[in-house]
């Protein structure tokens, strides 16, 4: 009876202990299994995982379409500034004032010069200054043959053999002859303007009264410009006269003249005087030439 109780203790207990081990080995098994598939499944140190190639997208290939405020303009060009036409009239102060006021009465910007010493040198003056034109000094001076008939620049010019303190009170006293004037240019001169010395007085006297300078350019070899320039004055030179010839055909050409110098240089300088017919041409060109030139004051073009 104990014997036959003790086997099958024994028997239960190999039984028990086998069941232990086959547990023991199906652990063991599957712990080594999944390390092998670790190795085998983790890739080599020196090697990276490929990453996938991304696929285009759509949304960001095509172009984005630009709020109407973004859309680009085509810039609108500026036109070209129109070249400046500075027109002078010489000789006011002896003719009637009507005339000057006829002139004057021209609705664009030009310039007047006066002589000094006339019956209206200073009713000329006014008129002009009064209708907004820009007034200068015609100031006299000796030309080459003087004193023969047509060579008298007027009353006190400025004449060759006159020592320096006397050219400096001419000057003095005929830029105190007309009022609002702004600048000066020369009334004949062939003979002062080619001499730089008397030049040099002439102008120094214009330098400390502030006036600019227009070179009328009466004789082919003045240097009244230059010397200007070397004292620090602000200058120009004439570079058509318009009523050479006092028939209008001739000044309509002299006019065209001036209007194909200035679109070439961008700027000319242009001098008449102030006879009934170029009063009248001046009347039909001037309208004529808007749109081609802006026309401006000698000072406005020295400055």
């Amino acid at each position: 009876m104990a014997r036959g109780k003790g086997k099958r203790m024994s028997t239960l207990a190999l039984v028990g202990w086998a069941a232990l081990t086959l547990a023991l080995g199906l652990i063991a098994g599957l712990l080594l299994g999944q390390q092998g598939c670790n190795r085998r499944e983790a890739p080599a140190k020196h090697e990276l995982p490929k990453p996938e190639p991304k696929k285009p997208d759509k949304k960001a290939t095509e172009p984005k379409a630009k709020p109407n405020a973004e859309i680009a303009k085509p810039q609108r060009q500026e036109p070209a500034p129109l070249p400046r036409l500075a027109l002078v009239i010489d000789d006011l102060g002896y003719v009637p004032p009507e005339l000057v006021t006829r002139l004057c009465s021209l609705p664009v910007p030009f310039s007047v010069a006066v002589l000094p010493y006339q019956e209206h040198t200073r009713e000329s003056a006014e008129i002009a200054h009064r209708l907004g034109k820009e007034v200068m000094l015609h100031l006299p001076m000796e030309p080459i043959g003087y004193p023969g008939p047509g060579h008298d620049p007027g009353p006190n010019a400025i004449l060759y053999n006159l020592p320096e303190a006397e050219v400096r009170h001419r000057v003095q006293m005929a830029l105190s002859e007309v009022p609002h004037r702004l600048g000066v240019n020369n009334h004949m001169g062939s003979r002062i303007t080619p001499d730089r010395t008397r030049m040099a007085w002439v102008l120094q006297e214009i330098k400390a009264r502030k006036c600019f300078f227009v070179d009328s350019r009466t004789e082919k070899d003045s240097v009244a410009y230059d010397v200007a320039e070397q004292l620090g004055i602000p200058a120009v030179q004439r570079r058509v006269f318009l009523d050479d010839d006092k028939a209008f055909p001739a000044m309509a050409q002299q006019w065209e003249r001036a209007l194909k110098l200035a679109e070439k240089e961008g700027y000319v300088l242009i001098i008449g005087h102030i006879y009934p017919e170029t009063v009248e041409a001046l009347e039909k060109l001037v309208p004529r030439s808007k749109g081609q030139v802006r026309f401006v004051t000698a000072g406005q073009l020295v400055n």
